[in-house]
C-alpha cells in the first residue's frame, strides 16, 4: 500500500503546472500548427513555418499586435533579449485578416505566419506569442505556446509505449520508454545539461519531464517505473459532426434555429462498464468544415453546441469537457455543471462548424485527474509528443534539439 501511495503521488506530482494560455471569450478557435497542415502539433523544425488562426466575434479590436517570447523548456519566459533569439522586428500589427460571408454569425478571422517579412526566428526553443490590444501590450486577448526545434533526423529517439509494470496501475494507464543516442552530441552530465519532457495528445498539461534510469553505449534511458513516465490512458474520444446544419449526425439529439443561431443539443453520453473499445478519433482535435461553402474559414458559421453528460450529481471533483475545442484549458470556460431539472452534466460552448473530437474528465480541486466518465484503458490509441531540450552553458537560453511523435498502437 505503501510503495502504491508513493507511484500515486509522483502521477500526480510529476505534471508541472504552467501559466494558462489566455484565451479572450470572444476570440474563438485559435490554434497554431504547421502550415498547410489541419492535424498537426505547435512545433516545427526551425525555418518551417507555423500558422497562428483565430476568430474575434465582434469588431471592438480594430487594431491587434502580437509579439513573441522566448521560453526555458518549462515554458517560463526567459531573459533572452528580443535579437537573441530572432530578426526583426517585434510588436508588430496583425495584418492579415478578412471577413466572414455567408454566416449568421459575423467575425473576423485573423492569420499569423511565423516566419514572416518582419521577424525570422533564428534559435530553437520553445516560444509563447502574444496578441494584444495596441494601446496597451498588457492587454493580452490571446497567447498561444508553440516549439521549434533544431533538427529534422530525429532517429536518435527511440521509444516504445507498453501496458505499465506495476499492478495498480496495469489497467488503467500507459507507460512510455524512451532512449536517446548521445553518441554524436556526447553531452557530459546528461542528468544537468540533457532534458527531455513528454505529452499526450497535445494537452500541455500532461506535459513530464522523463529521468534518466540508466546508460548503455552512449545511450540514455529513461524507463524508471517510478510513476514520471506513467500517464492515464483515457478513452478514445467522443465526438459530433456539424459540417452540415441540415443533418442531424451521429451523436446528435436535435438541431434548431433560434435567433439568427443554430443550436446542437447532443445526445447524453451515459458511462458504462465495459472493456476498452476501439474507434477511430483525432486524439482530442478538430477539423473546421462547411459542407456548403467553399472557404471554410470563412463560410463556416459558429452554433452553439450543449454537451450532456449522465454521471453522478455528487461527484468528489469537477467535471470538465477536454479537447482541443476547449484548449485543453480546465476551468470556468470548460467546467460542466449539474442540471438538477434535466439530472445531466451539461456545458454550452460556441463552437465554429466541422468536426470536433471531446472527452469528459474529473478533476479534483488540485487539477489532477481522478475519474474519466468513459474509463481509462491501457491499450487506448494515444499520440505522444518526445521533445528533447539542451540546457548546455554556452548557449544563452535552452535549445529545442529534435522531437518526435509516436502512437501507443501504431
Amino acid at each position: 500500500m505503501k510503495r502504491f501511495l508513493a507511484i500515486t503521488i509522483l502521477i500526480l506530482c510529476a505534471t508541472r503546472i504552467f501559466a494558462q494560455e489566455i484565451i479572450a471569450d470572444d476570440v474563438k478557435t485559435a490554434r497554431i500548427r504547421v502550415a498547410d497542415s489541419d492535424f498537426s502539433y505547435p512545433i516545427c523544425v526551425l525555418g518551417q513555418t507555423l500558422k497562428l488562426e483565430f476568430d474575434i466575434l465582434n469588431d471592438n479590436y480594430s487594431d491587434l499586435h502580437y509579439s513573441i517570447q522566448h521560453c526555458d523548456c518549462n515554458f517560463d519566459p526567459d531573459d533572452l533579449s528580443f535579437g537573441e533569439f530572432a530578426e526583426g522586428f517585434n510588436d508588430r500589427t496583425v495584418d492579415n485578416f478578412e471577413n466572414s460571408f455567408n454566416t449568421f454569425q459575423n467575425f473576423t478571422h485573423y492569420t499569423i505566419t511565423i516566419p514572416n517579412n518582419d521577424i525570422t526566428l533564428t534559435i530553437s526553443g520553445n516560444y509563447i506569442i502574444n496578441i494584444y490590444e495596441s494601446d496597451d501590450p498588457e492587454k493580452i486577448i490571446l497567447s498561444k505556446r508553440f516549439m521549434i526545434c533544431e533538427e529534422s533526423d530525429n532517429s536518435k529517439i527511440s521509444a516504445t509505449i507498453q501496458q505499465p509494470f506495476i499492478s495498480d496501475y496495469a489497467f488503467n494507464y500507459q507507460q512510455i520508454k524512451v532512449n536517446f543516442n548521445n553518441d554524436r552530441l556526447r553531452i557530459n552530465n546528461p542528468g544537468k545539461y540533457l532534458k527531455i519532457f513528454v505529452m499526450q495528445n497535445g494537452d500541455f498539461s500532461t506535459r513530464k519531464e522523463l529521468e534518466i534510469s540508466g546508460f548503455m553505449n552512449n545511450e540514455i534511458q529513461y524507463q524508471k517505473n517510478n510513476g514520471n513516465n506513467i500517464f492515464h490512458g483515457g478513452s478514445e474520444y467522443r465526438h459530433f459532426d456539424s459540417k452540415n446544419v441540415n443533418f442531424k449526425a451521429l451523436g446528435i439529439d436535435d438541431i434548431k434555429y433560434d435567433k439568427g443561431c443554430y443550436n446542437y443539443i447532443l445526445t447524453p453520453y451515459a458511462p458504462v462498464s465495459v472493456s476498452y473499445t476501439s474507434y477511430e478519433d483525432l486524439n482530442g482535435r478538430y477539423y473546421i468544415k462547411n459542407d456548403k461553402g467553399y472557404n471554410n474559414e470563412l463560410e463556416a458559421d459558429y452554433i452553439n453546441v450543449l454537451f450532456r453528460l449522465k454521471y453522478n450529481p455528487f461527484a468528489d471533483g469537477k467535471v470538465y469537457l477536454c479537447g482541443e475545442l476547449t484548449n485543453y484549458q480546465y476551468n470556468e470556460n470548460s467546467e460542466m455543471k449539474f442540471n438538477s431539472e434535466s439530472g445531466l452534466w451539461e456545458k454550452q460552448l460556441t463552437l465554429k462548424q466541422g468536426l470536433y473530437n471531446f472527452q469528459y474528465v474529473v478533476k479534483d480541486n488540485n487539477g489532477n485527474t481522478i475519474d474519466y466518465p468513459a474509463g481509462s484503458w491501457y491499450n487506448t490509441e494515444n499520440d505522444y509528443l518526445i521533445a528533447v531540450y539542451t540546457t548546455l552553458l554556452q548557449n544563452r537560453g535552452d535549445r529545442l534539439l529534435m522531437y518526435k511523435v509516436i502512437n501507443s498502437v501504431k
